[in-house]
């Protein structure tokens, strides 16, 4: 059975919890170098990681760029208090870049790196001359921010992971379509060997998306495994059933020649006509080809597939050919 795809987390609630162990290293990183009052603006921004982790949840992007605001802001601030321009801690600009821009669209790129000024415009406040040069100071932030910036485009988002389709079909237990061709190669294989002969059945539900369309999708899946059961009555140990569509089966009976292949058919199809399903009245179009009269797996199962299609032709032909006789 496969796995439904995961829901993709929303950029603001990414950001959100990045923000929260961002702020936590960075106060642990200014009390491992004895800057106490540094850590009391990346605490703030701990707290506030928590509240717009919340706010994501229920808002989604509502208020990210103000929230991108303060991480710039009081980053800042803790420069401030650890030395300005010339502090260690300025080597966490780059890596809150990278978590501002990581996982969001490009298009927000520039509202969320632009309030980085405000970390320049806080450490030019407390200091003017921005450690001893002015030019300087901004140029390294304005690198670090750079450096942050380029990480973020050569961030690689792991490759969704691709769905199995599934193997067993959850409404009858049959297999699906996915492992007809490997089990009937098999079959066509084992038969050729042991000189048996081998057949496929394929059935098809008459006006089954009329019946979705009126009962909708559980109830008529109720009545594919109300037809699912009769057919499963009649298969023998060595047969195999797979629901290749919503509206079609297909039975891979082995050491049954055509003739027996037909009759299954003539009868699975009588007990679902008789029978009320899921309250519905449902009828069945067969069509029966056999191996090795037809060698070619692809042709063996477009025979059988073909001839239960001829039905509805048929019918549609039938008037024509009344009024033909009556002519005559």
């Amino acid at each position: 059975m496969s796995r439904p795809p995961r829901r993709r987390r929303s950029p603001a609630l990414l950001r959100g919890r990045f923000r929260t162990l961002f702020f936590a290293l960075l106060a642990i990183a200014a009390v491992a170098l004895g800057h106490w009052e540094a850590a009391v603006p990346a605490l703030i921004g701990v707290a506030l990681g928590a509240y717009s982790v919340k706010v994501a949840r229920l808002r989604n992007e509502e208020l990210a760029h103000t929230f991108a605001v303060l991480d710039w802001l009081l980053l800042g601030c803790s420069l401030v208090f650890s030395g300005g321009a010339d502090s260690w801690l300025l080597g966490a600009v780059p890596v809150l870049a990278m978590g501002q821009l990581a996982g969001a669209p490009r298009r927000d790129w520039p509202y969320l790196l632009a309030p980085a000024l405000l970390l320049l415009i806080v450490l030019a406040i407390a200091d003017p001359s921005l450690g001893g040069s002015r030019a300087g100071g901004v140029a390294k932030v304005a690198v670090l921010a750079a450096g942050g910036w380029v990480a973020a485009t050569r961030l690689k988002r792991a490759p969704a992971r691709q769905r199995r389709p599934a193997r067993v079909d959850d409404t009858t237990g049959f297999y699906t379509g996915e492992r007809l061709e490997e089990l009937l190669g098999a079959g066509m294989d084992a038969a050729l060997a042991e000189h048996r002969p081998l057949s496929v059945v394929y059935l098809r539900l008459e006006h089954f998306q009329d019946c979705r369309d009126f009962l909708g999708l559980e109830r008529s899946e109720q009545l594919v495994r109300g037809v699912a059961r009769r057919l499963e009555r009649r298969l023998a140990a060595d047969d195999r059933a797979f629901r290749v569509r919503a509206d079609a089966f297909v039975l891979v009976l082995a050491g049954r020649t055509l003739a027996e292949a037909r009759g299954l058919a003539d009868e699975v199809g009588h007990d679902v006509s008789a029978n009320l399903i899921a309250g519905r009245r449902q009828t069945l179009a067969a069509g029966a080809s056999s191996f090795p009269t037809i060698r070619r797996l692809p042709d063996l199962l477009a025979a059988a597939r073909d001839e239960a299609v001829a039905p509805d032709q048929s019918r549609e032909a039938a008037p024509a050919a009344v009024k033909l006789a009556a002519a005559q």
